[in-house]
């Protein structure tokens, strides 16, 4: 089902250049905190017994794609032992929304189906199998699973000459140097018309900007101003024609997914100009468009070293103008330290925004090299606990490549032979009233750094089913782990 202008949603093989579909992994640093624990739910962790396949659901889809949305803020519970189911307390925070039932956004672009992550050896040690490439987007759109699609990434841009680049991996990559285009600019003609037919279904299409942590972009003094007129031009119908990478397709909004500050991007900069532009950037956006969708992605974790209570990237933009975004999508994997089962921390996420806040998630354990996965039960859980939140509005799955077919169910078990990917399906099931799985206990509160082992790993999920991996020290210049490896944490008495 379509959403309608008042009831917006909220809504992340071939190697291109600049391609990205590595990128969202290799992102991740060694000290990121990765939480396990033991006790009742440590099958959550332990995947030698996975709770159940991601291919879990049976049931067919059932015809339509999700109606409306929303959410409105309520309280975490705490711990509770073996419980299947968590409880929840009465709601602390209303939000300014209102209830509705949840949305499904899906990332197309990056081929997370064929990133070249091995679950055992880690980033770029499996060989690309181009029968895993991503489908076409009307393929997915006919799946009819999704409200919206955002299209991962434009990844470059700034600097101050409007220059930008799309990549969508193995369909192509389109760039302006901001007098010319150059690239795969047929190919995306044919995605244009693409997003005209899936628009048709009554599928939202978002521009996702950014999306790592290392694409070459910034913003430079005067960015914002400058590429909300170049981007309402290209992608929203504004009245210059000259730069139309989907030809005449009008999207139906911008999605910021900034994943890094101006001074990780340039150690020099003495002030975060950023902010500013960020800021600019959408205020502008949404005079030139007044029912343009707006969104914005900020990363689970708000306990960064000098960014505490706030997400490092884009927490201040949000903080400053809450109003203009439509919906945030809050990523809770790659995280491991505010992901669920503890230090879930979305409860804490409805103070800062007052809208509807989505939930976002990999399609599969390798689209999360740095763990979050959510195996159905763990998935049922989350789901279980959110409904009293007025604010919650969904869920989006990083990306639609590896949650449907072709793509392929990894984990630390089966990654020899894995079985074709369902986990959009059973997102789409649980949205629609299907139990998925049993559930497993409330969040729980977030673990300190003595209870923690060290234990290096191409991936966290197989790290953590093999715990006679050698020792590391995640804060370390050497961390003692392989080239292809990384140091991850667990519960002490799991290792």
């Amino acid at each position: 089902m379509a959403l309608s202008d008042d009831q917006k949603l909220h809504v992340e093989e071939d190697p291109r250049p600049a391609s990205m579909s590595q990128k969202k992994l290799m992102v991740i640093a060694s000290v990121v905190l990765v939480l396990a624990i033991g006790g009742g739910i440590a099958g959550y962790f332990i995947s030698k017994k996975p709770d159940s396949s991601n291919s879990n659901s049976s049931s067919s889809n059932a015809g339509g794609a999700n109606p409306s949305v929303s959410g409105k803020g309520n309280v975490p519970a705490t711990a509770t032992g073996g419980s299947a189911s968590p409880t929840t307390a009465p709601p602390v925070n209303n939000g300014k929304v209102t209830k509705a039932k949840p949305r499904f956004i899906g990332y197309w672009g990056q081929n997370a189906a064929n990133n070249g992550l091995d679950i055992v050896k880690g980033d770029l040690q499996r060989t690309r199998d181009s029968s895993l490439n991503q489908l076409s987007l009307r393929a997915y759109c006919d799946l009819k699973y999704y409200d919206a699609i955002n299209l991962a990434f434009l990844n470059v841009f700034g600097g101050g000459d409007g220059h930008f680049t799309i990549n969508f991996a193995a369909n192509g990559v389109y760039t302006w140097s901001g007098t010319q285009a150059t690239g795969d600019i047929a190919s995306f003609v044919t995605i244009g018309q693409d997003i005209a037919y899936c628009q048709s279904l009554g599928v939202k299409m978002i521009m996702s900007l950014a999306g790592d942590k290392i694409s070459n972009y910034s913003f430079a003094k005067g960015d914002g101003a400058r590429y909300a007129k170049l981007w309402h031009n290209a992608f929203l119908g504004g009245p210059d024609a000259s730069v139309r990478p989907f030809g005449n397709v009008v999207l139906d909004g911008i999605e910021l997914d900034i994943e890094k500050t101006a001074q990780e991007a340039d150690p020099t900069a003495t002030s975060n100009t950023w902010i500013e532009e960020m800021v600019t950037l959408v205020k502008d956006l949404k005079t030139l468009k007044s029912n343009l969708i707006l969104a914005v992605v900020p990363q689970c974790s708000l306990t960064f070293p000098g960014y505490i209570g706030k997400d490092k990237n884009v927490g201040d933009v949000i903080a400053q103008i809450p109003e203009l975004f439509d919906y945030i999508i809050v990523q809770y994997y790659n995280n491991i330290e505010c992901t669920y089962p503890y230090g879930f921390n979305y409860n804490a996420w409805t103070a800062l925004f007052p809208g509807y806040i989505y939930i976002g998630l990999p399609g599969d354990w390798s689209s999360a090299i740095s763990g979050g996965f959510l195996e159905p039960n763990s998935l049922q859980a989350v789901h279980d606990y959110l409904q009293d939140y007025n604010q919650f509005g969904g869920y989006s799955v990083y990306d639609i490549s590896s949650s449907n077919a072709p793509g392929r169910a990894w984990n630390a078990v089966n990654f020899a032979n894995p079985p074709v990917s369902q986990y959009s399906q059973t997102i789409y099931n649980m949205i629609n009233g299907q139990k998925v799985g049993s559930g497993m206990p409330a969040p729980g509160p977030a673990l300190v750094e003595n209870d923690f082992a060290k234990r290096c790993g191409g991936t966290w999920v197989h790290a953590n089913a093999t715990c006679s991996n050698k020792v590391c020290n995640p804060m370390a210049a050497v961390t003692g782990c392989g080239p292809t490896e990384q140091c991850f944490r667990f519960l002490s008495n799991t290792c």
